[in-house]
């Protein structure tokens, strides 16, 4: 089955006594309009009722799945039996048949296709950049100055993104691949909470928002493009992950590469989805990061006792980063408690045994992170900020899928080491300089969209840690 062949089971009929607990629905809409309203809280008090809970968000039949052994089994046991639903149809508006979008076979050869590019020895090349990206941007920085982090951390990952994938770090380029995406990206969140048949009939209308997206998405296709045929052109080698990609080579049925290598649509869909799972997940993580930080002055202090024990008053380096564990416990915690992408979520094409339960073709899965990860069951006060949790015995007591923040199994995000070190590159280079203090007057509340943004930005006050 390719994406562009994919035909969705049609919706199940099944008797209601048949299925496992659930909350309370009303007459006609189930729990749709919570669902609409407070995704988060819905799935949480959902959880209460056992490990396989019943959700009605209408025309869908959706199982909450709640417990490792059963996310493992549906993930991995089971993956060939589910693929992504038809919200996907949604993504491919701006990411086409990338990576996160393709399916089957597709999403397979992709995927071996890719991996070479990010390989450890690969990414550990752009370190310096990511490091010299972060001490350039922390130096626009004035004491006492108030911040919207989120946007400055957003812009700074932005920036590293678009130099180490397209290899470019011209202002103009970056303003305008920025802002294309940014766009995108909130229509993409907008059409995904639609019913089907309203999102396409929005976009096909000629309405203002969706002209807007057409034309950044136009845009960023423009920049795209104009790189891939100045690559075609030049016989200068490069190293950016743009260049990888159009060097990569697909293998024959023996393993071996057989010459065939992407056309120069599956490069722009495969750089558009690095791009957004590069810029965004890394940002959303910081973010949190800095504000759990923040609002627990001892352990920022701790984390900046580690910085300068390690680092002093020279630049942090990839060979650092192997001895600040302390700072390696305050990033797993910050995304055990904000998954920057809170769940996860599939359509099952063929029946299955879950549980003691039967899963029909055409119901949805949702396993969400940001409740599996808060589970009384596997972690001590779950809702509380504890780094030093992450002890090498309680991780490898921890069941494979208690805790899951890049998911797993076939479609474990492959650009997890990427992500990690420039997090921890950035911690290191920001926490040297500067010490975070969460504006008391702004409540942080989590955004459920395809990531977990704070709502309303995250406004810190920054002070200097030592005298310029």
């Amino acid at each position: 089955m390719t994406s562009s062949q994919a035909v969705y089971p049609p919706r199940p009929t099944i008797d209601r006594k048949t299925l496992p607990p659930g909350p309370r629905e009303l007459p006609l809409v189930g729990q749709t309009l919570r669902y609409m309203r407070n995704p988060i809280g819905l799935m949480r008090d959902a959880a209460r009722y056992g490990d396989l809970v019943t959700l009605s968000v209408k025309p869908a039949l959706v199982y909450l799945v709640n417990h490792p052994e059963l996310i493992r089994d549906v993930i991995v046991t089971h993956h060939r039996k589910i693929e992504r639903g038809p919200n996907t149809e949604v993504m491919k508006l701006l990411t086409g048949n990338g990576l996160i979008t393709a399916t089957g076979a597709d999403h397979l050869r992709q995927r071996r296709l890719i991996q070479p590019s990010l390989r450890r020895e690969r990414v550990e090349r752009y370190a310096e950049t990511m490091q010299s990206y972060a001490e350039s941007h922390q130096n626009n920085w004035t004491h006492g100055q108030r911040v919207d982090l989120g946007r400055e951390l957003s812009l700074l990952t932005l920036r590293i993104v678009v130099k180490t994938l397209f290899g470019t770090h011209l202002a103009d380029e970056v303003r305008r691949i920025g802002a294309a995406f940014a766009l995108s990206n909130n229509y993409i969140t907008t059409r995904a909470n639609q019913p089907p048949r309203m999102r396409k009939l929005f976009h096909r209308l000629p309405l203002p928002y969706s002209l807007r997206f057409k034309r950044a998405r136009a845009d960023l296709d423009s920049i795209i493009y104009g790189l891939i045929a100045d690559r075609r052109d030049s016989s200068d080698q490069r190293d950016d992950l743009l260049s990888l990609l159009m060097h990569a080579r697909f293998d024959d049925d023996n393993g071996k590469p057989c010459g065939a290598g992407l056309t120069d649509e599956q490069v722009r869909d495969e750089t558009v989805t690095m791009f957004a799972a590069g810029h965004e997940t890394t940002a959303v993580t910081l973010i949190w990061t800095w504000y759990l930080l923040a609002t627990h002055p001892e352990l920022q202090a701790r984390f900046q006792d580690e910085l300068d024990g390690v680092i002093g008053d020279r630049a942090a380096t990839l060979a650092d980063l192997p001895n600040l564990a302390f700072l390696d416990q305050v990033l797993e915690e910050a995304l055990r408690l904000y998954p920057p992408i809170w769940f996860w979520g599939r359509m099952a094409f063929q029946p299955f045994d879950l549980g003691g339960y039967q899963i029909p073709a055409g119901a949805f899965l949702l396993a969400p992170q940001l409740i599996a990860q808060r589970d009384p069951r596997f972690f001590d006060a779950p809702l509380e900020f504890r780094p030093e949790r992450w002890t090498p015995e309680f991780r490898a007591s921890l069941p494979q899928f208690a805790y899951y923040p890049f998911g797993g199994g076939p479609r474990r995000c492959i650009g997890d080491g990427f992500a990690m070190m420039e997090a921890k590159l950035i911690m290191a280079t920001i926490g040297r300089y500067w010490t975070m203090r969460h504006d008391p007057r702004h409540k942080a509340e989590m955004l459920p969209l395809i990531s977990l943004r704070p709502k309303g930005g995250m406004p810190m006050f920054l002070e200097r840690r030592h005298p310029v």
